[in-house]
Formats: C-alpha cells, structure tokens, sequence
C-alpha cells in the first residue's frame, strides 16, 4: 500500500469515528439530566458571586479581568461581566475564620462569631463578618451566596437588603483613600426583565440558607469578597 494509500485510509477511519461519536449522545442519551450533575457536584456548599479586584490572584496573573463578577463552584470561576443583575433571596448574619481549618459562624450571639468578628480588627487576621446574602443569578439560572464581609463591603449591604425579594443590579466604583485606592461592590435597581425561579426551588432553597448548621468547617474562598479589608 502506498503512502497516499495509508493516509487516505487513516483519513476515513478518523472520519467513521467522529461520525460515530457524533452519534452515541442520540443512541445512548442520559437517564439523568445537567441539574442532577451539578447538585451532586456543588455538595453541601452554595457556589458564590464574588467581585474579582486586582488583589485577586486570578487578576494578577491575567487569568480573570478585573472588577468583574465571578460565579464560583469549586475552582470554577465563570466570568459574568462588569454588572451582574440578582433577586435578592434572603440574608443571614455570618463570620469566617480563613486561618487553617475554615470555620464559620452563623449566629451573631455565639461566643465563635464574637471572637471572630474581634479577631477581624487584626491586621492580617483572615478573618471577616458580616451579612451573607442568597441570591437568583439568572444568567446562570442557579443560586448563590453573595458574602458582604468585608468594611468596604458592609457598608454596601444594606442597599442590597433594601432590595430584599427584588432584582437588583451588582457593579463596583473606585474608592480613593488618603494613601491608595481600591474598588468597591455597588447596587442599584435593575429594571430588566429575567426568568425567576421556581417557587418550589425557592422555597427549599431559602429554608436551607436560613437553617444552617451551627458552626464548623467550610469550603475557603480564594480571598474576602473582592475587596480590601477596608
């Protein structure tokens, strides 16, 4: 057999396989669908919306744009834009010790919120507090948390509790210190449409967000909330 021979018969061969395989999701569909997938894969932790700043090791390395939006599930980060529109769910009180073992605290009388919250004033300190907010990300179709720990951030959340049970746009602005600048989450009223979701799936989901466990450990996201601790 010739050389053109060969190749012509390694051309067609790749060819009967691609057809083949073009094939096998129509003779042998899934019996389980992508939301089956994706519930089995998130596990017990909501995926996150997190505004990415230039302090975020994924910026610096160009790996992310900054002041963007990011959808995180595991070490997943879906870009969503500079301006992300949100239904604001319900909200829960929360602090995070990032130092070794993650832990957290969801009830603000608890002796582990406090130490935590006083912790926080340490320079340092991996600790944050603040207001965790669950929100519909309808660009995505799935819920998530939106963690205001931060003083940058804290000082913004009551905007988005303002907007409890309604949409709501997320972006960010620039904020100019006496020494440096750094960028900050913002909200304001988003009057675009978008699908909402269901009832049943709302329903199941805020009981969750609002019955956690008491304290204990957690998935550590790869920094704060987007923004300095300021």
């Amino acid at each position: 057999m010739t050389n053109i021979n060969i190749l012509k018969t390694i051309a067609l061969t790749a060819f009967a396989d691609e057809l083949i395989l073009s094939e096998l999701g129509t003779l042998a569909p899934s019996k389980y669908d992508d939301s089956t997938f994706d519930s089995l894969k998130a596990g017990a932790f909501l995926p996150r919306l997190q505004l990415m700043t230039s302090n975020s090791k994924l910026c610096k390395s160009g790996e992310f744009p900054i002041n963007h939006y990011a959808f995180v599930q595991d070490q997943d980060h879906k870009d969503l834009g500079k301006n992300v529109d949100i239904l604001v769910c319900a909200w829960r009180p929360k602090a995070m010790d990032l130092g070794g073992t993650v832990v957290s605290s969801y009830d603000e009388t608890s002796e582990t919120f406090k130490q935590i919250q006083n912790k926080s004033n340490q320079k340092n300190s991996n600790c944050m507090w603040g207001y965790e907010f669950l929100v519909w990300i309808p660009s995505v179709e799935k819920f998530g948390s939106y963690f205001c720990g931060s003083k940058t951030a804290r000082r913004e959340a009551p905007h988005v509790k303002a907007r409890m049970h309604n949409r709501a746009t997320l972006g960010s602005h620039e904020i100019k210190g006496d020494e440096y600048s750094w960028y900050g989450p913002t909200t304001s009223d988003c009057s675009t449409p978008f699908n909402m979701p269901g009832k049943e799936a709302f329903t199941a989901e805020v009981e969750k967000f609002e019955n956690p466990s008491d304290e204990g450990p957690e998935l550590a996201p790869e920094e704060g909330d987007g923004g300095r601790a300021q």
